[in-house]
Formats: structure tokens, sequence, C-alpha cells
């Protein structure tokens, strides 16, 4: 019998084995969710009929109606439910000529292939709740919501700037600030009602540069500011600065998150929807040229320079005439994860610069664009455009890039471009100079001027300028050539 819980989130699980339905229904039940289960597609469809859920977990092997039967339905009369499809194997698409893209084409949200452990899909299902969803199940406050001291090592902990802690009116996990080593004091409860007057006292008048929350709260934490950000980006309330600042405190914590803990399902969605915000903020911000040119971010960690790399590279992308949205997207998702390749490295070589690398250490440091290529094989939902974009992330137009050396039209455009941003971000940080004066150390530069197209060059230039004083330019990069697209992860 269902059960109605209006604070729990409804999952309909349709697979054709009881023993699954059973132990898989008893696992989410743990973990807060309301089930419902059914070993047919004809049953799936009834209770879709019924009652709604958050999302539909379905096996597409189902019979009775089959599962693609069901996707079908559910994509006809339940437009934007959640589907998480299960394949037995890979080769079960292909006796009816299918692939990945074509599900997500046909409604599937995600795709995941057996065998996978429970806790992975709790991730699945983590990553489809809405902000929504988040606050209607933070737990309530019980008794005193007094400062309290805590002592906690230090490695269960991540950091945000005072000034960048992001929020709404309801805190959704809990909030600290850092006494020493290992020692904390607990000063915002979940659930507790935000107030920046409260902040602003611990910023002025004690001196508190950081807040510190658990790492298992990183994901809610980036999931509200891509949220909070595909807001306020289209407003003229809020400067350009403002916005792009968000975004580099978002995707700071969401590359932290890969880093940290793997390319999860909920970092790919919030992966794809930064990417969108990124779009969003180029098509909007009229004086993104003049942002870009006050642009000032020194830091040298591999979050920042993500970001970094990201916001210039879509600027770039933004002065060709074939631009498109599907195009910014994918460039901006392949800036975002264009090192992932790094979490194969060892730990001491991630923030050396190949300057101070030893030969032995710079060979291994060479290989992790193939590195991220191979993390991002395993991935369903990141197609292989993306891939290609990141194998190629450091391969130069005169050929003397790495993996493999490749040279002129055999470079992709937009690893070209990602290329020549990789090298701008990391000497504007190592010169401390603006984007301008940067961008002229590199074009005094016979040798380095070489590694790039010089289309690109010329893009890379106009990207600080006042748009209404050039015109775009309607052809390709010389001798280039794009990635096959249709969409920003396909």
């Amino acid at each position: 019998m269902f059960r109605e819980n209006p604070l729990a989130l409804k999952i309909l699980l349709a697979d054709p084995s009881n023993e699954w339905l059973d132990s898989t229904a008893a696992y989410l039940k743990q973990n807060m969710y309301e089930v419902e289960v059914v070993n047919s597609g004809k049953k799936a469809q009834l209770s879709l009929y019924n009652r709604q859920f958050f999302a539909v977990i379905l096996n597409l092997a189902i019979k009775n109606h089959t599962g693609l039967e069901v996707l079908k339905f559910v994509r006809a009369k339940h437009a934007g439910q959640r589907v998480v499809v299960m394949l037995d194997s890979l080769e079960m698409l292909k006796k009816d000529d299918l692939d990945v893209q074509k599900l997500v084409k046909m409604g599937a949200t995600e795709v995941m292939v057996r065998p996978f452990t429970m806790e992975q899909l709790k991730d699945v299902l983590e990553g489809q709740q809405t902000i929504d969803d988040l606050v209607k199940n933070i737990p309530k406050p019980t008794g005193s919501t007094a400062e309290m001291e805590v002592s906690e090592s230090d490695a269960n902990f991540t950091k945000v700037k005072i000034e960048e802690f992001y929020t709404g009116k309801a805190i959704l996990f809990n909030v600290y600030i850092q006494l020493g080593s290992n020692k904390y004091v607990k000063i915002l409860y979940a659930g507790d009602t935000f107030s920046l007057e409260r902040l602003n006292r611990y910023k002025n008048e004690k001196g508190v540069q950081f807040l510190y929350f658990h790492n298992a709260d990183r994901q809610k934490y980036i999931q509200y500011c891509n949220f909070l950000a595909s807001k306020i980006i289209a407003s003229e309330k809020v400067s350009g600065p403002a916005k792009v600042k968000m975004m580099k405190a978002t995707a700071e914590k969401l590359i932290e998150e890969v880093y940290s803990v793997g390319l999860k399902p909920q970092a790919v969605e919030e992966s794809k929807q930064l990417a969108q915000n990124m779009y969003q903020l180029l098509e909007n911000q009229t004086d993104l040229y003049q942002v870009l040119r006050e642009f000032q971010e020194f830091d040298p960690n591999a979050y920042t320079h993500s970001y970094s790399v990201t916001l210039f590279a879509t600027a770039i992308i933004k002065q060709f005439e074939w631009q498109s949205k599907v195009m910014i997207e994918t460039t901006a998702l392949a800036c975002l994860l264009h090192d992932i390749g790094k979490v194969k490295m060892p730990r001491e070589l991630v923030d050396k610069r190949p300057s101070q690398m030893s030969q032995a250490e710079l060979e291994i440091y060479k290989k992790h664009p193939e590195f991220g290529d191979k993390i991002l094989s395993n991935n369903l939902m990141i197609g292989q455009n993306i891939r290609q974009i990141i194998l190629q992330h450091h391969e130069y137009f005169n050929g003397t890039g790495f993996p493999n050396g490749l040279k002129g039209n055999k470079v992709l455009s937009i690893s070209n471009i990602i290329s020549l941003c990789d090298d701008f971000v990391h000497f504007m940080i190592t010169d401390q100079t603006a984007p301008p004066e940067t961008l002229k150390r590199i074009l005094v530069n016979t040798e380095l001027v070489k590694r790039y197209n010089s289309v690109i060059l010329e893009n890379f230039i106009k990207i600080f300028v006042d748009p209404e004083k050039i015109t775009k330019n309607s052809s390709l990069p010389s001798n280039s050539r794009m990635v096959p697209h249709k969409r920003a992860a396909s």
C-alpha cells in the first residue's frame, strides 16, 4: 500500500525483479524517500496516472508494457517527469538502434548501467532534487540554536569567503567559523532564518574571513548558487562584476567537488547548469567587455583557474558569427572539466607549473589530457565531443603541444581556444597583471603567437572592446575544424 507522506520525496521503482524492488525500496525508505514498486510497464503507467512522483526509476527491460513504451508514455502525458533509466547492459540498446543520447531525447534525465551500488543510485536521485525539494526537506532546528563549539577534523570541512557565502531565507545546512586546528563554532543551524546583519557582525567586528560547512553539504551550496545565478543574470540591478563573482564561487566549489569525490551525476548536472548560466551572462551583460578588462583573480589554485579559463574562452567564442548557445555551453562545460585528468596525478604535482617539474614529473603531467579522456569515457552523460576537446586542450597550432603533437587543422578550434586561455590565465596569475596587459605579453612574443590560430587571437583582442565598435568575424579560424555537436552534453 502506498502511504502519502507530505514531507518525503516519492519514488516509483519499475523493474521486473521483485527481489531488486524489495531491497531497493528498503534502502530508499531508510534514506527518507517514499517508495512505490511495480513489476510491469502497465502498472507503472497506472501509477503515473494516479499520482505524482519526484522521480521514476525505470528498467528498460520491463515487460507488459516495455520500458520504451513507458518512457514514451511519460514524455507524452507527464512532460518534465524525472526518469532514471536503468540498463542491464549497453548491449540492450543495440537491438532498438538506440544510444544514451537518444534515450535522453526520449525523456530520460539520467541513464545508469548495471552493476551499480545503492549509494550510486542515491547520488543520482539527490542530483535530481531542485532547490524547492532541498528547502522542503531542510531539518527543522530542535532545541537551542545558540552558538556551539565543536571538535572535528579539518578534513571534513570546506570553506568560502564570508562575502561569497550565498543563501536563501532558510539556511540549507549548518555553518561554522574556525577557532583553530580541528576546532569550530557552529554559528548557523540548518533551517535557521538567514540574517545578513549577523553575518556582517562576524566579518566587521570579529574579523572573520571564511565560513565553513561540511564537505557533504558542498553540493547543496553549488546547487543554490547556480539557482541564484540563473535568476540574477538578466537583472539590471546586479552589476556585471557581482554576477561574475557569484559564478566564480559556484565554479570553485563545483571543481573542488569533482576533484574530491569524482564526477558524480549531481556534478554533471550542475556543470551543465553553470554552462547555461555562462551563456546567459554573455547574452545579457552588455558591458561584459569592461568586466573582462577589469577582471582580477590571482589565486593560483586549480578550482579558480578552471573558472577563469571558462570565462575568457566562452567570451572568445561569442565573437564569432557562427557562435551559438550550444557552442558556448559546450565550450563552458569542456573548460570546467578540462583539467579533470589531474586527479590521477600525484597530489604534489597538481599545483606545480611545468617549469618547476623534473623530467619524470613532466612526463606524468603531459598525460593528464589522456587521463581526463579516460575518466570521462566512463560517464554516459558526457559525450565524445567534450572528450575530444579535453584530450586536445594542450595541443598547439604549430604542433608543439601535447599529448599527440597535433598541428594546424588537426587541432580542434575550441581546444586551441582553451589552450590559449589556459596559458593566458597562468600568465595573468604569475605576472599579477590585468587581462589586457597579459594579452599584450602574448602578442609581442612571436613564439607564443605561433601556438594559436591567428583568427582566434584576433577575437581574443575583441573581447576587451566595446561590441558597438566592432563587427563579428563570420569566418572559421583558418585551417580549422569544429567539433560535431548537437547539445552541450552530447
